[in-house]
């Protein structure tokens, strides 16, 4: 009697137990039911997070294959567009030394020695200065008249004047009677005893271009080879043997005398 009560009772105990367990169970189970719903959600979260990064990055990167594309395209233009602007300046730069074909430029002449009528001063001084011998016909001056500026100081160099001749053979004719006369007199021909010098009149960018050739030139007149610069920019050389080399930029010719001694 005694030992199936304390069996019954032992069985009370376990139901409650297993009750206990089961409760447990449910407990836990509901509370990983709902850290699972919250993961289940954090992860959808991230993953429709993903998919509008991943579909934010794809249309980046058509952005960028676009623009880079267009990048392309662009520099493609600019080339273009610098070599026509390249092409257009030289044109420009021809056509303003051809406007200039007739004119010379006389440097370091006394402030007002032309007086009030400079067109006539010039048909008259540059014969009798260059001698009357050449100008069999008389010279035909379009217009004279100093740089535009303010008049300088006595002691400062006074303004360029500019002459623009009727023909181009004038102009050519003075230029080189001019330098004629320098080379016998071994100096410049001068004017109150004032050095007195003859140029074409050219643009600024052919001045430019011409006078890179300054520092070829020094080495040339250090070695005593003859040399002349054409017009427009180019450098001829006469070697001893008379052959005569033609070089149109400076970087040409120093590459040349590098290898050229001195008296050859």
């Amino acid at each position: 009697m005694a030992a199936a009560a304390a069996q019954q009772h032992v069985s009370g105990g376990d139901s409650l137990i297993l009750q206990e367990i089961r409760n447990g169970n449910q407990a836990l189970s509901s509370k990983l039911d709902s850290k699972t719903a919250e993961i289940n959600q954090s992860i959808s979260g991230l993953k429709s997070m993903l998919d509008k990064l991943s579909s934010r990055v794809t249309e980046a990167e058509d952005r960028i294959g676009t623009a880079e594309d267009q990048l392309v395209d662009l520099d493609s233009r600019v080339v273009k567009l610098r070599k026509e602007n390249d092409f257009l300046m030289e044109k420009v730069d021809q056509l303003e030394n051809y406007s200039r074909r007739n004119n010379i430029r006389v440097i370091n002449l006394g402030e007002s020695c032309e007086g009030n009528d400079p067109v006539n001063f010039f048909v008259n001084w540059i014969p009798a200065t260059l001698g009357q011998e050449h100008f069999t016909e008389p010279l035909i001056i379009e217009r004279a008249h100093r740089a535009f500026g303010p008049r300088p100081p006595a002691d400062q160099r006074p303004r360029p004047v500019l002459i623009r001749l009727l023909k181009c053979q004038d102009r050519d004719k003075i230029l080189r009677i001019a330098a004629q006369r320098s080379r016998e007199n071994k100096g410049p021909i001068k004017y109150d005893g004032k050095p007195v010098l003859f140029f074409p009149d050219l643009s600024a960018s052919l001045v430019k271009r011409r006078k890179e050739y300054d520092r070829v030139k020094t080495e040339l007149r250090s070695k005593d080879i003859p040399f002349a610069l054409l017009h427009p920019a180019t450098l001829r050389i006469t070697l001893p043997d008379g052959r005569r080399r033609f070089f149109q930029t400076p970087k040409e010719a120093a590459a040349f005398l590098r290898g050229t001694p001195a008296g050859t």
